[in-house]
């Protein structure tokens, strides 16, 4: 055990080395200062502590760990890696790559090898008994309680790896110590007017138990893409970590500290997560505003008649829209395949001309071979699920009070049913400010007064409020009690979304139900839609 964890890359950590590491986990752990850090070896004068410097220095010879710097545009146009590798100029901006001396990169993105870091949890016995939390999983065929149950996984366990088209003599996850992967990216501003951006890449470890793999010391930061900008191509940020991932796929020595052997390790990336506008980029898709704008199905949009607003909508019936070619089946959805979508993302990468390339973009809703599907742990769109939080606390809950107070886009909203009047609502935002007295913090933020303090709710204030509060106080609201039980229904939804373990039956009953909803929400408040035209 001692030799196991103290095993460092082929070396043993004497007693000097574990005690510099102990105070700088103290550091990292507790958040101390850097002054009070060199503050320590005068205060444990026995102890071996050297100032932060030699430190980390030292640590980081130990750990044979060191970030990489790749040169980018300062715009975060584009990461001089792959295609772009040997370009003196950005072909995005024509920005030059450096400045006037010719050498040092107007800027730079850092990024973190993964590798080192997998090879480092598995040395280490109590981290990698941790780890056997996959292999141990059961899977139940009756109901899903974490990512191991669902289909794609399922299916990896059933193929052969596949790297550069050649197919491998080994199955995804045949070792209980290969390491299943999740990506995770989302744009944020670092600084308080949020007119500049950052995109932060993170790994999430599903070896781990559910409570284990989301906390912080547990997360594996790949890099942060500096902005200030969107990246405008992103795979050239990724094109790092994906290099890293094809090692992985076909293995890469480490030692087992549970076995005290070298043994060949595999990691899969098997989920790709984030806000709707984040996937789309990853995927190389349009987007959500496009003609072709759902990563999951092939629905094609339509535009209001008449209108100067360019957005697309999905209405499932469009018997008013004589214009429109389609009506869909909410149970029967035009689905996208992964061989589907690489065909036509094919297409596209080879068309001949521009031209052709953008017609076939706008058609298909998507752009280009995304880099990620040189993985074969991914299906495309399967492996990227749309994320809980953006999705619906984000968005459809924000969306719904702006239908409700007649704030929702340019519609007429006018003698709608669905309308709360000013007062009420004004009424409403009170009472969620007041109910914050009688809520226990256990139960998470207090929410503020949602009508007169928009701006301050969250994604987790709004689920508060939607399934604890809301179902109370909308009640005899609406002039018309239809929207009162249509939103119920959708509470009852979500909250069946919420649950740690759910039965294949209430996968069903949750399938059927936000059918029915979305049929009862087009029914209900845009049945009145084209009057308004």
């Amino acid at each position: 055990m001692l030799l196991a964890d103290t095993f460092v890359d082929d070396k043993i950590l004497d007693e000097g080395d574990l005690s510099l590491l102990r105070a700088y986990t103290l550091k990292v752990e507790d958040g101390l200062t850097d002054e009070t850090f060199n503050k320590l070896r005068f205060a444990f004068p026995q102890a071996s502590i050297d100032t932060l410097k030699n430190t980390e220095k030292h640590i980081q010879s130990l750990s044979g760990f060191q970030p990489v710097r790749y040169d980018c545009c300062p715009s975060s146009c584009i990461c001089y890696t792959g295609p772009y590798e040997t370009l003196l100029k950005c072909p995005k901006c024509d920005t030059d790559r450096y400045k006037a001396d010719g050498t040092t990169p107007q800027a730079y993105f850092q990024y973190l090898p993964i590798i080192p870091r997998l090879r480092a949890m598995v040395s280490s016995s109590p981290y990698a008994r941790k780890m056997q939390y996959r292999a141990s999983h059961q899977p139940n065929s009756t109901k899903v309680t974490d990512i191991f149950d669902g289909t794609h996984y399922s299916l990896l366990r059933e193929s052969f790896v596949t790297v550069g088209g050649e197919e491998l003599p080994n199955w995804f996850f045949s070792d209980p110590r290969d390491i299943a992967l999740g990506l995770s990216t989302d744009g944020f501003g670092p600084f308080k007017h949020r007119t500049k951006t950052a995109w932060p890449i993170v790994l999430f470890n599903y070896n781990l138990p559910p409570e284990e793999r989301i906390l912080k010391k547990n997360i594996i930061p790949v890099g942060v893409i500096p902005g200030p900008k969107k990246p405008g191509d992103f795979d050239s940020f990724l094109w790092p970590l994906v290099q890293e991932l094809l090692q992985l796929e076909l293995g890469v020595s480490a030692f087992d500290a549970i076995t005290m052997t070298v043994f060949l390790l595999h990691a899969y990336l098997i989920v790709v997560f984030g806000d709707i506008p984040a996937i789309s980029m990853i995927m190389r898709m349009k987007g959500h505003n496009g003609y072709s704008p759902c990563r999951m199905c092939e629905i094609q949009g339509i535009r209001i008649p008449s209108s100067q607003v360019k957005t697309h909508y999905v209405p499932l019936h469009r018997e008013n829209f004589p214009d429109s070619p389609h009506q869909y089946d909410a149970t029967a959805l035009p689905l996208r395949n992964h061989a589907l979508f690489m065909e036509r993302a094919q297409e596209v990468q080879s068309a001949l001309t521009n031209a052709t390339s953008e017609q076939l973009a706008t058609k298909y809703g998507i752009k280009g071979l995304p880099l990620l599907s040189a993985l074969s742990s991914l299906s495309f769109p399967i492996s990227f699920p749309y994320d809980f939080m953006h999705l619906i606390w984000a968005n459809l809950i924000p969306n719904l009070i702006l239908l409700w107070t007649g704030k929702f886009k340019d519609l007429d909203h006018d003698d709608e049913g669905y309308v709360l009047a000013p007062h009420v609502w004004q009424a409403i935002g009170e009472a969620t400010l007041n109910a914050g007295q009688t809520i226990p913090a256990a139960f998470g933020s207090r929410v503020p007064n949602i009508a007169a303090e928009k701006s301050q709710m969250t994604a987790e204030t709004h689920s508060i409020w939607t399934v604890y509060l809301a179902p109370t106080l909308l009640n005899g609201r609406f002039i018309n009690e239809r929207y009162y039980k249509h939103f119920v229904q959708l509470v009852q939804l979500l909250t069946l979304c919420l649950k740690f373990e759910i039965t294949q039956d209430q996968i069903n009953d949750l399938e059927r139900g936000f059918q029915e909803w979305v049929e009862e929400y087009e029914r209900y408040e845009l049945l009145s839609l084209p009057d308004t035209i």
